[in-house]
């Protein structure tokens, strides 16, 4: 990996000397700016969005951290602190920083992080390669889908007019061939839509299908119990205490309520 890299420095001789060290690692940098203050540096870090930041602490106008203070947290690069001073050595770990290098820099310190940065670009290869390998279109699919907001409300025939009920207030659903019934503690309507598209559309957290035809509120069931014959069966909640036999290939559904 090649760091798009920016120097900071209010001093112009200290950003040729790092600039003439850098240039000796063109594996590892491109140098693609300079900044001579804390301003120019915020202004060069989002015109130029770098990799890596050369940042030298002590500024005529700002310092460093109140540089970094005063981006957005996704504009912020990784940063190596340059300082005459050791007094912000605890304060600059405590920052985005792969280091922190006192002047005047040497030779030998400078290689040490550049292999730091090698270290860095090794692990973030190494993490883009485990979320590639693990994708997959159907996950995709999945976590479109589950952001998909589910139905708040629906749009039912009442004669020749057509009226929005809160999906809240139903308590099942029932197909009637390219239909659907939708019923309430005290309505029926008419759905043109069948059961299957619209149970698609409908929180699995809020209906279950517990028959081909029938797909209930879970909230509103009162009861689970067999039947004389043995079948599973859920009574609902409604005045009329609505009876529904539960499919056989529903029944683990149910048992999981």
């Amino acid at each position: 990996m090649i760091w798009k890299t920016l120097i900071v420095d209010d001093e112009p001789l200290a950003r040729v000397r790092m600039r003439n060290l850098l240039l000796e690692y063109p594996q590892d940098i491109e140098i693609i700016g300079e900044a001579g203050s804390g301003e120019e540096a915020i202004q060069k870090i989002r015109s130029l969005s770098p990799d890596l930041v050369f940042l030298d602490i002590q500024m005529p106008d700002i310092n460093a951290f109140d540089v970094l203070n005063s981006l957005n947290e996704e504009e912020i690069p990784l940063v190596v602190f340059t300082t005459a001073f050791d007094d912000y050595a605890l304060r600059a770990y405590e920052e985005n920083t792969i280091d922190y290098l006192l002047k005047p820099i040497e030779d030998e310190r400078l290689s040490l992080t550049m292999e730091k940065l090698r270290k860095q670009a090794k692990a973030q290869v190494s993490t883009e390669n485990d979320l590639l390998s693990s994708f997959s279109w159907d996950k995709f699919k999945q976590l479109v889908a589950a952001e998909q907001p589910f139905l708040s409300r629906i749009q039912v025939r009442i004669g020749d007019r057509t009226i929005l009920v809160n999906v809240d207030e139903v308590i099942r659903f029932q197909s009637e061939e390219k239909y659907t019934m939708a019923y309430t503690l005290t309505n029926q309507y008419l759905i043109d839509t069948p059961l299957v598209e619209l149970e698609a559309k409908l929180n699995p957290q809020q209906f279950v299908r517990v028959h081909r035809a029938h797909l209930v509120a879970i909230d509103y069931i009162a009861e689970i119990h067999r039947a004389e014959a043995g079948r599973l069966c859920i009574i609902l909640k409604d005045k009329a205490k609505t009876m529904i036999s539960v499919s056989r290939n529903f029944v683990k559904r149910v048992r999981h309520l």
